[in-house]
């Protein structure tokens, strides 16, 4: 039931990411709600969720990225897993800390898709370099405290078991 309904989350920040964002662009460039969600609750759970949720999220990205398949599932994967291990240490309350790592994964993410695209002969926005961090420094300052409620939900909240 738990996978089931961080699956349909999924399903909606990519579906918000696909309708609204694209009319907020700067340069033609727009953050990623479903990156930005999901990267904050990565800050929050463990590497489990961290390697289902960046598989999921990534294959949901990959649909709407016409060059590269599976660029965006490798990236997420990876980038979930750090953001997980970044979360072990941090303390909740503080904004941020979290807001800041995912940030530069937004950054690093986009770096390594313009450099790969390059690689391929396949022109890329230079701009988003610097515009993708700053887009997604501002949508988890918007997003944190939802991520928080969200990540406290009883069936989201993963429960001990001995």
């Amino acid at each position: 039931m738990r996978k089931i309904f961080i699956f349909l989350t999924v399903l909606l920040w990519l579906l918000l990411d696909q309708t609204l964002l694209p009319f907020l662009s700067v340069y033609e460039s727009s953050g990623s709600l479903l990156f930005t969600f999901m990267g904050l609750f990565m800050l929050m759970t463990d590497e489990q969720d961290a390697f289902y949720i960046g598989l999921i999220t990534g294959v949901m990205q990959d649909l709407f990225f016409p060059y590269v398949f599976g660029l965006n599932t490798l990236l997420n994967v990876l980038l979930f897993l750090i953001l997980s291990k970044i979360g072990l240490t941090l303390k909740e309350g503080k904004k941020t800390v979290p807001v800041f790592s995912v940030s530069i994964a937004q950054g690093v993410k986009t770096l390594i898709m313009i450099l790969t695209l390059w690689i391929f002969g396949i022109k890329g926005n230079y701009y988003a370099l610097l515009i993708m961090p700053l887009y997604t420094a501002v949508l988890g300052i918007l997003l944190y405290r939802p991520c928080v409620s969200y990540s406290r939900i009883p069936i989201v909240k993963k429960e001990w078991r001995f």
